[in-house]
């Protein structure tokens, strides 16, 4: 089983990241919150310790916008490295569709924009969350906003310790667990009505993180069932130090133009870390039992942007002309690791290996630079038509120093451009089409490969999407669009070389219903029908399929929440995940069952010593699901069987 495409760039990165937890950027938490019930669609939002929505900041389409480097703080450019804490973030909003119509330079497979937290004005404020489950996860966590000099001078901070289960990729774990502490702020500084200065300041450190074990099958079959949970070696715990830095000024100049402008940097490393791997697998289990151990890989990125906006209006129309300047220098060390034959084993059966002296090689140097400047031109007429167009100038360039190979390198100049559209075809209807063009990083070729540390090159990728927004009732609407998303398809070929194969093509159709649909009622259903198909020439001789591997050709959510009218403190809600049967093999000679997952739970408000609380409690994987998948990563893994409980408590200290 050959690592897709998709998840392929920097086989070592990729496998090191799947084995500690990133947190997951989040909006700050109160007592009163209620995902469901605060989402304006269904593509995507994370209040405090739950998400509701079909995508997230990692899963867009398909694809991933981090690794895109579609990321954004405050609307600014930001090359994310290490994962923001919900210490410094307020939200996160994923860019897709209709709500790009309006946003400045998007980019294909959508735009992450993370809000930073609020402050909380000249009066003092705290929240506190305490936290049990999944399974053995516990945690508490408390964020607070002091203001220092009244509201001139504002200190939102917060500072969390947890015990996780949560897996990157794979969800909640039972066994596999991880100490994740994180502690933050974002002071806000405002001397007078046009000025406004904030800083970030982000720490995370991940310790004692279980490995989770990945399955590689040796023909087109799925692995035998198993039924142990926790099949990880105890001495393979991973860690992980994120840093995020950054400072935001913005400017009112003139009574037409405005300044924004942010630099950040960001920095992910891994001081140790370990991949577990069952290769070969056969019909009957028999396997052979493979440990990688990583040495330090890191990653760091100094990145900005400079933005000058001039707003203009007259009449029926409002007009914008946007000046923007912005670049990242990114600097990666990874590979160097060592391989370890633990000699043949039976899947499901943990033995506890005693740790192996790994012996590591010198590492690879990979360094990449992107600058870019654009201008934007964006035009509202009454509110019922909106026209946007938009070109970059860019430059990248990529180099890669690897042991005993000569340097490699690579360089692209070209320009981006894009074009929305949207118009108002009654009060309650609007018709949106938007076509966007994009540049991004290929990485280097793995260590597997032939040509192994080659700069592989930029990919050259473009979107068109198009759709039509019903607002039914001021809080309630429906969503749905069409897309196509083309990228370059990098894989091995079969003289073991790292090379483009041909080209990633994703269509599908997007449903969104989402708001209030009678009184007492919420609900938010998303749903994503189409596929990611594998277009080019010789992939039957290359023994590459039609469908890109791991991918759902279909995948929904639905999530309801009812308040009960005879008692108002409280309310109960339901969610379903199905992800549906996809590709599980390059040549697609297997494909991975359908997996649902389907939770129950409820929320009750109430006082504790005068100040305002809420009790949450779920219910997850009500059907016990145990099934092979592999859900967009490299290699299978079971869904976990036991049903478990989530619950948390969360007070309001003002």
């Amino acid at each position: 089983m050959r690592v897709t495409s998709t998840k392929r760039r920097k086989l070592s990165v990729v496998i090191a990241a799947a084995v500690t937890f990133q947190a997951t950027a989040v909006r700050a938490q109160h007592a009163a919150d209620n995902p469901i019930s605060a989402a304006d669609d269904a593509y995507g939002l994370t209040l405090g310790l739950e998400s509701v929505g079909l995508y997230s900041p990692g899963l867009v389409r398909g694809f991933n916008p981090q690794a895109a480097g579609n990321v954004r703080i405050d609307g600014l450019y930001f090359d994310q490295q290490g994962a923001l804490s919900n210490r410094v973030i307020e939200d996160s909003t994923i860019k897709v569709g209709v709500s790009e119509i309006g946003y400045a330079f998007p980019a294909p497979t959508g735009i992450v924009d993370y809000d930073l937290r609020h402050a909380g004005g000249d009066v003092p404020s705290a929240t506190i969350i305490a936290n049990v489950g999944p399974y053995e996860a516990r945690g508490v966590s408390i964020d607070g906003s002091l203001p220092v000099i009244g509201s001139e001078l504002v200190l939102p901070m917060g500072v969390s310790t947890q015990v996780s289960t949560q897996t990157p990729s794979y969800g909640p774990y039972p066994g596999y667990t991880s100490n994740v502490t994180s502690i933050g702020a974002t002071p806000l500084w405002s001397p007078n009505d046009k000025i406004t200065v904030r800083a970030i300041v982000d720490w995370q450190k991940t310790s004692n993180a279980k490995t989770f074990p990945l399955y590689f099958t040796a023909g087109d079959f799925l692995p035998p069932a198993i039924s142990k949970n926790y099949l990880g070696q105890n001495w393979a715990e991973g860690r992980n130090v994120t840093m995020n830095l950054g400072g935001i000024v913005s400017a009112q100049l003139t009574e037409v133009w405005r300044l924004k402008a942010g630099v950040f940097r960001s920095t992910n490393d891994y001081p140790v870390s370990f991949a577990d791997q069952y290769t070969n697998i056969q019909p009957n289990g028999q396997s052979e039992h493979l440990v990688v151990g990583y040495p330090d890989q890191n990653t760091s990125s100094n990145s900005g942007e400079v933005r000058l906006t001039g707003a203009f209006t007259g009449g029926d129309w409002r007009q914008q002309l946007i000046f923007m300047v912005r670049g990242r220098d990114t600097k990666a060390r990874y590979g160097g690791e060592d391989v370890v034959d633990e000699g043949p084993t039976v899947i499901g059966m943990l033995v506890e290996l005693p740790k192996p002296d790994f012996v590591y090689s010198a590492p690879t140097n990979d360094r990449t630079e992107l600058w870019s400047v654009g201008s934007a031109y964006h035009v509202d007429w009454r509110q019922r038509a909106e026209f946007e167009a938009g070109i970059q100038d860019e430059n990248y360039r990529e180099t890669v120093v690897a042991p005993g190979i000569p340097d490699s390198g690579m360089s692209a100049h070209l320009p981006r451009a894009y074009s929305n559209a949207a118009f108002a075809l009654a009060p309650q209807w609007t018709l949106y089409a938007g076509y966007t063009q994009g540049l991004e990083n290929s990485g280097a070729a793995p260590n597997s490969a032939k040509n192994s540390g080659a700069v592989l090159p930029a990919s050259k990728t473009w979107q068109i999407d198009s759709g039509i927004r019903y607002v039914v009732t001021p809080k309630f609407k429906i969503i749905a669009g069409v897309f196509e998303l083309q990228k370059p398809y990098f894989n091995l070929d079969t003289n073991n070389v790292d090379r483009e194969l041909g080209v990633q093509r994703a269509k599908g159709v997007e449903l969104s219903i989402a708001g209030e649909l009678v009184k007492y009622l919420h609900v938010n259903i998303g749903v994503l029908d189409g596929k990611v198909s594998i277009v080019g020439p010789n992939l039957t001789a290359e023994k590459v399929g039609s469908v890109a591997v791991g991918q759902p050709l279909l995948t929904y959510v639905a999530n309801v929440n009812y308040d009960l009218p005879w008692l108002p403190a409280a309310s109960l809600d339901a969610s379903a995940t199905h992800f549906g049967t996809a590709p599980a093999t390059i040549d697609n000679g297997v494909y991975s069952p359908e997996v649902t997952q389907v939770n129950l739970g409820g929320r009750y408000q109430f006082t504790a010593f005068g100040k305002k609380s809420s009790l949450r409690l779920q219910i997850q994987n009500i059907l016990a699901t145990k099934k092979w998948t592999t859900q967009y990563t490299p290699g299978f893994f079971q869904w976990p069987s036991p049903r478990t409980v989530f619950a948390y408590i969360t007070t309001d200290l003002r």
